[in-house]
């Protein structure tokens, strides 16, 4: 993840610290999806929904059931429902729909950075596999010397 340059300073390098925010931003994404798709009102619909019209919800989802069961859903759940928890009962109504309702619908105050969060995930994954692609290699002009 460091690098020591010549002057003995380290250096952080670009595609570490870009997969490191992926990851963390994966695993939020993954723990407040997966807890909410556990939570018993909303969740099968959520789950049945995303499965057949949002793809990246759906990978949040099957990532994050596991790891809500493993770490708890009572918080991941708390954080949804700041979230989204005006767009429950529109959920509940028309569950074919509720991927999208889930978005639209809601208006608290913790949507935005959950929103935020669900695009930065890919966003992230890029710009990490992109910096490692185009990352600076110690270049050699002359052959070894024997």
């Amino acid at each position: 993840m460091l690098r020591r340059t010549e002057g003995g300073a380290m250096h952080w390098r670009k595609y570490t610290v870009l997969f490191a925010l992926f990851a963390l931003c994966l695993a939020f994404d993954a723990w407040v999806y997966g807890s909410l798709a556990l939570e018993p009102d909303v969740g099968p619909a959520l789950a049945s929904a995303a499965r057949a019209n949002a793809p990246l919800l759906h990978s949040y989802i099957v990532v994050g059931v596991p790891l809500a069961q493993h770490v708890g859903t009572t918080a991941g759940q708390h954080v949804a429902d700041m979230a989204f928890h005006d767009a429950y009962p529109a959920v509940t109504a028309m569950p074919a729909v509720a991927d999208s309702l889930l978005f639209s619908r809601s208006q608290g105050p913790w949507r935005g950075i959950l929103v935020a969060l669900y695009w930065a995930t890919p966003v992230l994954l890029v710009l990490a596999l992109l910096a490692w692609v185009l990352r600076s290699r110690q270049t050699h002009l002359m052959g070894r010397a024997r």
